[in-house]
């Protein structure tokens, strides 16, 4: 159960995932993971909504199979939108990079949560979309604590790719985690953001949308799935 003002966080590898889990999901998630190229961000789309309903389904005391998922985007309604659960009370994110996929539940306040493996991607090329002219990244540790702590932020308001992560200001990443501007706002959102680090080679972080500090929780999804 998640206690009163806390926020529960599952990790879970891909080698979690079974074939028998696709049992669990809906047609329009079964749907979505199907239009995926790739077999392996169809396991990691699949597994993370299995993890979303079996944690749910715990936390209300009902079967995985049936609670409801809402997915409709607010702008076209297709369903590629952030999880709602509607009428529960809680409010969830789902990120995946890699070999990782993670959950976060809470009954506070909106909650965005990203994870992302450090790579040998084109950091100078993604600086400019990324990061403030004033933000400066010495490594690759420094360019994915930025990136995870903006992505955490705009998966919580639900503005997702709609926000330009170069306007969303976050503090350095020797400094502790906070949301210092948000685009289109005099002020930014109140946010509690959290630095995670959930496997060695990965960089993570958790925003919850909540004027206090938010008491996180690290699981492994095991004992879930």
């Amino acid at each position: 159960m998640i206690a009163d003002g806390s926020c529960l966080v599952w990790w879970a590898g891909v080698a979690d995932y079974r074939a028998g889990h696709e049992s669990l999901l809906s047609d329009v998630e079964i749907e979505r993971s199907i239009r995926l190229r790739r077999d392996e961000d169809r396991v990691r789309q699949k597994l993370g909504a299995v993890l979303l309903r079996v944690a749910a389904g715990s936390t209300l005391d009902v079967p995985p199979s049936q609670v409801r998922v809402d997915r409709a985007c607010p702008r076209c309604t297709a369903p590629h939108g952030r999880p709602m659960l509607p009428d529960t009370g809680l409010h969830a994110s789902i990120t995946h990079s890699g070999d990782l996929v993670g959950l976060a539940l809470t009954a506070v306040a909106p909650v965005g949560l990203d994870v992302e493996r450090i790579s040998d991607v084109d950091i100078e090329g993604l600086t400019r979309l990324v990061l403030h002219p004033d933000e400066k990244a010495p490594d690759p540790d420094a360019f994915f604590t930025f990136w995870t702590r903006k992505e955490a932020v705009v998966k919580a308001t639900g503005d997702g790719l709609g926000a330009p992560l170069a306007q969303v200001r976050v503090s350095d990443p020797g400094e502790p985690p906070e949301l210092l501007a948000y685009p289109d706002r005099a002020a930014p959102p109140v946010a509690h953001l959290v630095d995670l680090r959930p496997a060695d080679g990965y960089r993570a972080a958790l925003a919850v949308l909540a004027a206090v500090r938010v008491p996180v929780e690290e699981r492994v999804a095991t004992e879930l799935l």
